[in-house]
This record gives structure tokens, C-alpha cells and sequence, in this order.
């Protein structure tokens, strides 16, 4: 599960900075904030195995309820943001 946690991580905070950062969403406001309710329970559940997680500082006082004051300034976070922009642009081509 701390594999899941670590991704589910990455995936909120690469789209909290596009959507704070860069004004830009991929994903549905209903899907960002099923990751975030899903994440805080169980980071809840579970606060033994949050802790072994690569983002846990960053998660310390996560809720849920926002990804505002997530640390997405991280490089390879704003890298894969911008990533997933450039498929994502490219798919609209299509």
C-alpha cells in the first residue's frame, strides 16, 4: 500500500501545480477530490506506513479538502506537469 500512497502522492501534487500554478487541469475537480478523500483516509488509517512515504513531509497536514499548500514547487513534480500538458494538448489535436 505505501507503493499506492506514493503515487496517489505524486498524482496530487503534479495536479495541484498545474491547477494552482499554471491555471490548467486534465482531470475533473470530481477525480482530483476522490484521490485527495481516498489519500486522507488513508493516510488516517494508516499513520505507521504515511510516515515510510517518499512525499510525507509535504502530507503532514493534508485533509483532503486542497492540494493549495501541497509542495509542488518540487522540479520533478513541475517536470511531469508539464509532461502531461504536452500530451494532453497533443491528444486535443487528434
Amino acid at each position: 500500500m505505501i507503493e499506492w500512497a506514493n503515487r496517489r502522492q505524486r498524482q496530487i501534487l503534479v495536479h495541484s501545480f498545474l491547477y494552482y500554478q499554471l491555471n490548467e487541469s486534465i482531470i475533473s475537480d470530481h477525480t482530483f477530490d476522490q484521490w485527495s478523500k481516498e489519500l486522507a483516509k488513508w493516510i488516517k488509517e494508516n499513520p505507521d506506513q504515511f510516515k515510510m512515504t517518499v512525499y510525507y513531509d509535504g502530507f503532514k497536514e493534508f485533509d483532503g479538502s486542497s492540494g493549495y499548500d501541497l509542495p509542488y514547487s518540487i522540479p520533478d513534480i513541475q517536470n511531469t506537469g508539464y509532461k502531461l500538458l504536452k500530451i494532453h494538448a497533443e491528444k486535443r489535436k487528434l
